[in-house]
């Protein structure tokens, strides 16, 4: 594995704190691309070796990318779709964090005829989609998958018990948003905020709730043939009903542009963060109904996605659609997602992970993952117990 060139396209905040871990190893060549001049000042005082590049007005994204072997779509959700098309005319391996968006299919389906699409790595979609998997093969055969995943403050300090730890245009699709799901084996679509529970994680008091975007393609989970497959988010308690006071009772649902604003400048933006995926699979062995849960938590990571070695990943509000590199530290959130995609970067440059197709999450090794060297520092407490 030498020379895999990799170009990032966004300078916020999941495409600097992939530049700084990518650029720690010496087999990899990393260049981070985009249209806003303060976006890359940050990453030009560096110590990490990585170039930076300016994408002037006009300028075609495919000409750019001539001679790279893997482009990753940091960018904005809208921007996605653009970011496809070019890594399909330069004909170079492509990876992003999102669900893919109607307007990217084709360019990816023809993409992956030739060349690696890993759409999707990120937390959710993306490493709790890989988990899942992992869980239904090993549990099979499974009537019904609940995927509930949360990041939320260490120390919550407010009464929605929440901060700004990923990007708020995000937060605010997931709570307004139909959300996919598996309903008698079939695709559907819920309610997002439905299908309350409360539950405990160490003796930690959560409530969890349908939510969009958090399942990418169902195909990966329903070869397992599960009855019902839901997605839902990790709140603090008290969490769901502040919100449905403020997307309805207020009457925010339909003034997108307030509710962002009230959000922005009234969340604090989360560093101590704590990521948990929690899995739960039921079936039934002969007349006997069976449950097994599995509970993974991450922390921030301890100085190797940043400080002397690397640089901060502030401004904006993460996602890869926020503003230039600060000098802020990379919550869990981030760094989970980032090591996720990383780990899948080095798999494919090492050619553990096949050069052509889309990815099958179902083909990947969980335990060689949580225990490799990007994830596992990550895993913290009771909940790093081997999958």
């Amino acid at each position: 594995m030498s020379g895999f060139n990799i170009s990032i396209v966004g300078a916020g905040r999941v495409g600097t704190a992939l530049a700084a871990l990518l650029a720690q190893d010496a087999s990899f060549r990393v260049r981070v691309l985009d249209r806003s001049e303060d976006a890359l000042d940050g990453l030009r005082h560096a110590t990490a070796p990585l170039e930076t590049r300016l994408l002037c007005h006009g300028e075609e994204l495919h000409t750019v990318l001539a001679g790279e072997d893997l482009v990753v779509a940091a960018v904005p959700d809208s921007a996605v779709a653009a970011v496809a098309e070019a890594a399909r005319r330069a004909r170079v391996h492509y990876l992003d964090f999102i669900a893919t968006p109607a307007a990217a299919r084709q360019p990816l389906e023809e993409l992956a005829a030739t060349r690696a699409v890993l759409p999707g790595c990120g937390v959710s979609p993306g490493l709790a989609g890989t988990l899942a998997c992992a869980l239904l093969k090993r549990y099979a055969p499974v009537s019904d998958l609940i995927i509930r995943v949360g990041a939320l403050p260490r120390y919550p300090a407010n009464r929605l018990g929440y901060g700004q730890i990923w990007h708020v245009d995000g937060l605010i699709d997931e709570y307004t948003r139909p959300c996919t799901a598996l309903r008698e084996g079939r695709s559907t679509e819920l309610s997002p905020l439905e299908d309350y529970e409360r539950l405990n994680i160490d003796g930690v008091a959560f409530e969890a709730f349908t939510t969009s975007g958090g399942l990418g393609d169902l195909d990966a989970v329903a070869r397992f043939s599960p009855r019902s497959v839901t997605f839902k988010t990790l709140r603090y308690p008290g969490h769901l009903d502040y919100m449905r006071f403020l997307l309805d009772d207020l009457g925010l649902r339909q003034r997108r542009d307030m509710l962002k604003s009230l959000l922005c400048n009234g969340l604090p933006v989360v560093e101590d963060d704590v990521l948990h995926v929690m899995l739960t699979v039921k079936a039934m062995r002969g007349r006997q109904p069976v449950e097994r849960t599995q509970c993974l938590r991450f922390g921030p990571p301890q100085g190797h996605l940043h400080g002397p070695a690397g640089f901060g990943t502030g401004g904006g509000n993460g996602g890869g659609n926020g503003g230039g590199a600060g000098r802020e530290s990379v919550n869990a959130l981030t760094a989970t997602a980032t090591t996720y995609a990383a780990t899948l970067i080095s798999g494919l440059a090492g050619g553990k992970l096949a050069a052509t197709g889309l990815l099958d999450p179902a083909s990947l090794d969980v335990d060689a993952m949580l225990t490799g060297p990007y994830l596992a520092p990550l895993l913290t407490g009771s909940a790093a117990a081997p999958y």
